[in-house]
């Protein structure tokens, strides 16, 4: 028992300084929480609507409609998108948006219910959007022997129309072609 206390008092120790009545957030939680309300407009209910091209951006072709939550978490810390249902045809995404303090970029982590991968960008603003980019993770997706494929993602942060696109790389960044467009129009 005194082993545990003593565990507890140490980390204890390591907590930040206590909180004031009229400061509701700890010191180490103000910047990330000042640029996570940056991303406000991001959140409500969305109707998302895909587009896929195969040939650089010359044709698109629409994939189904999907309904897509934004909701912030871990006290306004964390933004998660969630689709409202992973029924029907298609892959569907779950992402999650943090803002890192101490290297001054966004970090988005994203997994699909097809392939699996937890994809991880980092990111930061321009004007009203932020570009996101997984060539730092690495965690990329096998196209053919010895071909791996990153993603680049501009997404924007306005309501009640926003769009994102997608663009991918298999030369480490030294090319992008587009590879997906997404419309997303706020329902409610």
């Amino acid at each position: 028992m005194k082993k545990i206390l003593s565990i507890c008092s140490l980390l204890v120790g390591f907590l930040p300084a206590a909180v004031s009545a009229e400061d509701a957030r700890p010191q180490a939680s103000q910047k990330p929480y000042e640029m996570m309300q940056k991303l406000a407009p991001l959140v409500g209910k969305w109707s998302m609507d895909t587009e896929i091209t195969n040939d650089g951006g010359a044709t698109w072709q629409k994939v189904p409609a999907q309904t897509v939550d934004v909701t912030f978490r871990h006290k306004d810390m964390l933004l998660a998108e969630v689709p409202a249902t992973t029924e029907g045809p298609g892959f569907h995404m779950e992402s999650y948006i943090s803002y890192d303090q101490y290297r001054q970029s966004y970090r988005k982590a994203a997994v699909d219910d097809v392939w699996g991968i937890m994809d991880v960008y980092e990111g930061s603003e321009e004007e009203d959007t932020i570009v996101f980019t997984n060539m730092k993770s690495g965690t990329f997706f096998p196209i053919a022997e010895g071909v791996w494929r990153g993603f680049r993602l501009t997404m924007e942060v306005k309501r009640p129309v926003r769009r994102m696109m997608i663009e991918k790389t298999d030369d480490d960044g030294k090319s992008w072609q587009q590879a997906f467009r997404l419309t997303y129009t706020l329902v409610e």
